[in-house]
């Protein structure tokens, strides 16, 4: 069961990896286990993120309310498209893949989307970058914990 809990708390927007990570730890999983089900959790709602974003654009575009606001947010991303071009995918790859709050596949899908970064391409860039991220939060735990270790335990 606390597989479960880690897997579906880590697709919740916001927590995300960040929070599964640690909850499977909290609940007594190993640090694999819990990288594994937080990172498989995580990956687990791109897709359908993007489809569904995808869905919802062509809908603000037949909204007349917002659409005006939508073009201009959409022709402010056109304009740094040049540059995004060059550099985008790896700047989406690493807002995914630093363990900061608000950086993560769900917010990524959302830049993807603006960015007009074909779905399968964003798939997968998005997804090493939770990969990396989930890699980065097992490595900073095992350096926390053997500082502690080292601190406490009485040496090296």
């Amino acid at each position: 069961m606390s597989y479960l809990k880690v897997f579906v708390f880590s697709m919740v927007p916001v927590i995300e990896l960040r929070g599964g990570f640690p909850l499977g730890i909290l609940l007594g999983l190993s640090r694999w286990e819990s990288l594994l089900f937080s990172v498989l959790g995580n990956i687990t709602i791109i897709l359908p993120w993007l489809l569904v974003l995808a869905r919802l654009e062509k809908m603000v575009i037949r909204n007349r309310t917002v659409q005006g606001l939508y073009r201009r947010l959409i022709m402010r991303a056109e304009k740094k498209k040049d540059s995004f071009r060059k550099y985008g995918k790896y700047v989406l790859f690493l807002f995914v893949a630093v363990p900061l709050p608000t950086t993560g596949a769900w917010t990524a899908c959302v830049a993807a989307r603006l960015f007009r970064i074909p779905l399968r391409e964003s798939f997968f860039i998005i997804s090493a970058g939770v990969v990396t991220s989930g890699l980065i939060m097992l490595v900073a735990k095992i350096l926390a914990l053997s500082g502690f270790e080292w601190l406490f335990g009485g040496g090296l």
